[in-house]
């Protein structure tokens, strides 16, 4: 995706270890911005070292434009990454691929993970078409495909949800349905329930 939600900052960013990181599927470049500007909430005292691919040309061309990337190029997955990294951060990525390559394009990017690799996603079934962008219509933002908790479980991956608003979650349903004030306050409840959250946040260490 080329952004993504707000609410997932603060889960993300202190996710992330190490001094080189991937963004993968970098988009406008937004990961990049915010970890060379917030890498002290990781644990560094210095910006790390931040490479980002894209399958959409224009998004590629974006970044290379930007001072936050120490190399940005264009690929699509499933391909092979020759270089590894201490964080790999496929952030709104994975639900751009096609159903029948999920578990590949996870298994190469966890092999290109040297510390973590985080995965966010959306919590339910949300396909869509393509999307008009900052520059120009992206076939590649259409999500073709859904990866559960339940497969990012088996594969040891820890969880957080984020954003209150899961909507096949017949308590946020309600809740949201009721219209009552503070429910913003409900947005921080699904780091301890995930599946009340409108995504997920999937982080392992190797």
């Amino acid at each position: 995706m080329s952004s993504s939600p707000t609410y997932l900052d603060p889960i993300v960013i202190p996710l992330v270890r190490g001094e080189s990181i991937l963004d993968v599927g970098c988009g406008y470049g937004r990961w990049g911005h915010l970890i060379q500007t917030n890498f002290w909430e990781f644990g560094l005292t210095k910006p790390p070292q931040v490479d980002g691919f894209d399958a959409f040309q224009p998004n590629v061309e974006f970044c290379s434009k930007s001072v936050c990337y120490r190399k940005v190029w264009h690929q699509k997955m499933p391909s092979p990454l020759n270089s590894s990294w201490d964080t790999v951060l496929a952030c709104e990525f994975i639900e751009h691929v096609e159903q029948n390559v999920v578990e590949e394009v996870i298994n190469l990017l966890e092999g290109a993970a040297k510390k973590r690799i985080i995965f966010s996603t959306p919590n339910w079934p949300y396909y869509r078409k393509g999307l008009e962008s900052i520059v120009g219509y992206n076939d590649f933002e259409a999500h073709l495909s859904y990866t559960p908790r339940s497969f990012f479980k088996r594969r040891g991956y820890k969880l957080k949800g984020a954003g209150f608003g899961n909507p096949e979650n017949l308590l946020v349903r309600a809740i949201k349905k009721s219209k009552l004030p503070g429910q913003s306050a409900l947005e921080s409840i699904p780091r301890i329930f995930p599946s009340l959250g409108e995504g997920i946040v999937a982080y392992k260490d190797f």
